[in-house]
Formats: C-alpha cells, sequence, structure tokens
C-alpha cells in the first residue's frame, strides 16, 4: 500500500480554464480572462496546481485577479515583448528585435521563460495556420494569434520555434 502509483492524464488547459471560471464565479471574485488563461497555463494540466496557483495569485491581488498581479506572482513575461519581437520578425527589423531584448533586460526578464512563452506563443500560432478553428472566439488571444498566423509562411513559424526552443536549452551557455 505503500507503493501506490496514481498515473494521471494532464487536463487540457481549456478544461482547467472553465473550471477555474466556475470555481470564480461561485466566489464571487473579480477577475478577467486573460488572467485565468495565465493560471490555467502554468498548472501544465494539474487541477490542483491550478487551484494552488489560483488561490495565490487572488491573495497577490489582493482579492481580485487580474492580469498584472498575476503576471508578476507567476513570473511570467509580459506577452506584449513577445508580441513586438514577432512583429519585428514579420517586419525582418533586427534593430527593433535588439530593441526588445534590451527593454526586457531592464526590466530584468527572465530569457528562459521568455523563449518558453515565446515557443509556446509560435506553437499556437502554427495551429491557428494549420487548423484555425482550434483558436476559440473567447480566447483573449484570438484575433493576435489569426492575424500572426496570416503574416507567417508556416516554415518561418516552425524555423522560429525551433529557435526558440534551442534558444532555451542554450541559455545557460550565452555570455551575458
Amino acid at each position: 500500500s505503500r507503493c501506490l502509483q496514481f498515473s494521471l492524464k494532464q487536463i487540457p488547459p481549456q478544461q482547467i480554464r472553465e473550471r477555474l471560471v466556475e470555481v470564480l464565479a461561485a466566489e464571487s471574485v473579480p477577475t478577467d480572462a486573460a488572467s485565468v488563461v495565465l493560471v490555467a497555463r502554468a498548472a501544465e494540466g494539474s487541477l490542483r496546481d491550478a487551484l494552488s496557483l489560483l488561490d495565490q495569485a487572488i491573495a497577490h491581488g489582493g482579492g481580485k485577479l487580474d492580469v498584472e498581479s498575476t503576471r508578476a506572482m507567476l513570473g511570467a513575461v509580459d506577452q506584449t515583448y513577445l508580441h513586438s519581437i514577432l512583429q519585428a520578425l514579420v517586419a525582418q527589423d533586427g534593430a527593433a528585435l535588439v530593441v526588445e531584448a534590451e527593454r526586457m533586460a531592464e526590466r530584468s526578464l527572465s530569457f528562459e521563460s521568455a523563449l518558453q512563452d515565446l515557443a509556446t506563443l509560435l506553437h499556437r500560432v502554427a495551429l491557428a495556420q494549420v487548423v484555425p478553428q482550434s483558436i476559440s472566439d473567447d480566447d483573449p488571444d484570438a484575433a493576435m494569434l489569426h492575424r500572426l498566423a496570416a503574416d507567417f509562411a508556416p516554415e518561418d513559424v516552425q524555423l522560429y520555434y525551433q529557435i526558440a526552443v534551442q534558444g532555451r536549452a542554450d541559455v545557460g551557455l550565452a555570455p551575458d
């Protein structure tokens, strides 16, 4: 009996998000959709972790759930940086990429987290390209994802995704 092992399957983020919305409504906690998405993604398939993170985010936000305090609590990178990076890639503007990297460094943002979030964003862009209906209309990033899906060639999305994933593995080797 001491060696019981449970092989639990991960719950999709959409299902976690729906459950969190139910809990927030039942508890009458003021919230926004983007915060719920952040918590659901950070839970990595675990509803128990999602509920724990939700509780922490509410406490961190002073009794409400808002995107700025949730992002700060999770240590998540502000998506506007990632959107700016992708827009600079669309425009093939290397100088703008350097400026965004410097802005992130000035705010002491984690480049490893940024690369992880960038890979996730690029994965979602690829999904929007191949299966547009996979992006739900109530997703706060839906319009941006569809716009980026139209702006990039699928091969470029795959290349940038691979760079982000490999960059995350190599970030410890960077000179600064």
